[in-house]
């Protein structure tokens, strides 16, 4: 009996911790530990892309808990509940962000917690922010739109382009085109004919070929033996410069504008009508006196020409002396009556020459200038002549020393 009881009593507690191993495999399985303290958490999603229970819940890539329970609230504009089981040992600061992501390319679920700055904490059984992390679909979707669009606006060119093409190469185009071709073709022969022609002329004159690459290399090896006279010559060109330099061509070029600026002074002064030479350009006065002058002295060398005994005297006798008197009071009848024969005699010849010389000019010039030539005549007969006379004869000696 007491054996049965045994028996019965070791059934029993083998059956506990069969229960008991169930029990915790089962919580194993589900990520469930006995052993550790956990805190509940939730956040309200409209999506879960696939997010099952028992999902980890990861910092960095760490796991500190697991996703308990999902509730799907009809009453709440069918939002999903989840909650999150996360062991004690975390506190959650503030703001903290429950995003749910893909673990991995076979599209495997779970929650990051992205911790924010604030130094406070969530307390258990609070609410945190839910986020959805794009899939990969929309990941993909977003960032060939951009591509799509630029592939949207070259098919749209293209097809312009396109279009333009179609116009342009219409029939009259592609006929000049196969004109063109045509022409090339020709060109190209053409071509043809005169490479054979300059390769034929190449081995018909390869001779006179050779003889020229001979001179050139003949000249160039010239050139490379008188290398050290044309390095002379090239110094002394490059001293001749440096003399030039030295020369301080500047300062004559700078001598050679002030000069010229003084001139410009000088003319600006005769364009104001300062100084003789521009009283002369600007003034007409002066240039009618000059005019003037010039006339008289025609006059007086006309009339010298004339009558030339009426200033000089000449004399191949001299017979007693020469006076200059100037006071027609001082001379005696005598003189007086000669001086007046030789002054008639005079004017006439004066009235001679002057007859001989109108009849001369009137060949030349015309009756134009004869009422001009009288005035000269009548002005020099009327004008007040001084004549030397010599005295033959005086009432008183005139000294030795006069």
């Amino acid at each position: 009996m007491q054996k049965s009881k045994k028996k019965y009593i070791l059934y029993g507690i083998s059956a506990v911790v069969i229960l008991l191993v169930a029990y915790w495999g089962f919580n194993f399985l589900r990520g469930t530990s006995l052993f550790n303290k956990t805190n509940l958490y939730y956040v309200y999603y409209d999506r879960i892309e696939g997010l099952n229970e028992s999902s980890p819940v990861t910092v960095n890539g760490y796991q500190i808990g697991k996703v308990s329970e999902i509730t799907f609230l009809p009453d709440q504009d069918c939002k999903l509940l989840i909650t999150l089981e996360i062991s004690d040992e975390f506190l959650l600061p503030d703001s903290t962000i429950a995003r749910i992501y893909s673990m991995d390319l076979m599209g495997s679920k779970g929650v990051e917690l992205i911790f924010g700055n604030s130094s406070e904490y969530h307390q258990p059984n609070d609410t945190l922010i839910g986020e959805v992390e794009q899939s990969l679909k929309d990941q993909v979707s977003v960032q060939m739109l951009p591509v799509k669009n630029q592939a949207e606006d070259l098919m749209k060119e293209i097809e312009k382009a396109i279009a333009v093409i179609s116009y342009i190469f219409n029939e009259e185009t592609r006929a000049n085109l196969e004109q063109s071709f045509a022409s090339i073709k020709t060109t190209m022969a053409y071509l043809e004919s005169s490479a054979y022609g300059l390769d034929t002329m190449l081995t018909r004159e390869s001779g006179k070929i050779s003889r020229i690459l001979s001179n050139v290399e003949f000249i160039s090896l010239s050139l490379r033996n008188n290398h050290e006279q044309i390095t002379n010559i090239i110094n002394n060109l490059s001293e001749f410069s440096d003399t030039l330099v030295a020369l301080e061509i500047s300062q004559t070029i700078l001598e050679a504008n002030k000069a010229l600026a003084d001139f410009n002074a000088i003319m600006e002064r005769v364009n104001n009508g300062e100084g003789s030479l521009g009283q002369l350009l600007n003034d007409d006065k002066l240039a009618i006196q000059l005019e003037n002058a010039a006339m008289n002295l025609d006059k007086l060398l006309k009339d010298l020409r004339l009558n030339p005994k009426k200033y000089v005297n000449f004399s191949l006798m001299n017979i007693g002396r020469t006076v200059n008197v100037t006071d027609e009071s001082e001379l005696s009848e005598k003189d007086k009556r000669a001086r007046e024969r030789k002054r008639k005699k005079e004017e006439k010849e004066y009235q001679k020459n002057q007859r001989k010389e109108e009849k001369k000019e009137q060949k030349e010039q015309g009756e134009s200038d004869d009422s001009e030539d009288t005035e000269d005549v009548s002005d020099l007969s009327n004008a007040d002549i001084n004549f030397m006379i010599q005295i033959r004869a005086a009432t008183t000696p005139i000294g030795s020393d006069s």
